[in-house]
């Protein structure tokens, strides 16, 4: 092999003992970065996400403890591969994120909208700790509440995959309306270098499944003394709200858009 005088020096001047074919990758993939066009690494698995996440994930495991729900292998297979890199994962988690498996059915296979999990867990609580339990899971029990009619809760279901969410809302998102939200949302993904096009609010259904499958994994309450607002209209024109996970339960609420309350805030999701 011939001998490359230039590496002898590489560790202390790098760039300039580059060859002209070095210079020109660099300066290619300089360019694509700049632009967004670097290829993002390939999916990572269980493991390794659950190691960088600890308890902040939320997978198969979760999912059956809190719901009763057992993947089939099938399914299995098709999340095994988490869709963020290594490198996202730890800024999720320094950002105060969770990583959460999204499941779209029941253990019967039938829509797991948010009024099948009021069902699911009616009554008394069975996921907390034993000496700090909660009266019930959620505020209004099955068949009862304003919302028990609204699309939102008869109907929709989540995409099945794998999401982050931030635990706990925005502190700068409070006493703001829903449309000053909006740009502090925005203001949020671009201090932390992350693509506003993957910035969003969750839904009613994944901000209620998401509470619960952390308080079934964890048995740690999120959202006690806060509402996720949501980016979902109830009927009436009002943006729903998720929070206020206190003693008495889960509270499903909504708001109008110029709303500003001390205790309503959003958490970013992806």
């Amino acid at each position: 092999m011939p001998f490359e005088a230039y590496k002898i020096y590489q560790e202390y001047e790098s760039n300039k003992y580059k060859t002209s074919t070095q210079e020109k990758v660099a300066r290619a993939l300089a360019g694509a970065k700049k632009e967004g066009l670097v290829p993002k690494q390939e999916a990572i698995d269980f493991l390794e996400a659950k190691e960088i996440m600890g308890k902040d994930f939320l997978g198969p495991e979760a999912v059956e403890t809190t719901f009763g729900i057992k993947l089939s292998d099938e399914e299995l297979e098709q999340v095994e591969n988490i869709p963020f890199t290594p490198e996202e994962l730890e800024q999720a988690k320094e950002l105060g994120m969770m990583l959460v498996l999204r499941i779209p059915h029941d253990k019967d296979k039938k829509p797991l909208t948010l009024n099948r999990m009021r069902e699911i867990l009616a009554g008394e609580d069975k996921l907390g700790d034993p000496q700090k339990k909660k009266s019930k899971l959620f505020y209004r029990q099955p068949g009862d509440g304003w919302y028990k009619d609204e699309t939102f809760a008869t109907d929709s279901v989540m995409d099945f995959g794998w999401g982050l969410s931030k635990k706990e809302v925005l502190e700068e998102s409070l006493s703001k309306n829903w449309d000053e939200q909006e740009e502090i949302l925005k203001k949020w993904a671009e201090e932390n270098n992350i693509d506003l096009k993957t910035i969003r609010r969750r839904t009613p259904i994944e901000a209620t499944y998401d509470t619960m499958l952390y308080y079934g994994a964890n048995k740690e309450t999120l959202l006690e003394g806060t509402y996720d607002w949501t980016s979902v209209q109830s009927s009436d024109g009002r943006f729903v709200s998720d929070g206020g996970f206190g003693s008495f339960g889960l509270s499903v609420s909504n708001d109008a858009r110029d709303s500003r309350d001390s205790n309503l805030g959003v958490c970013p999701a992806r």
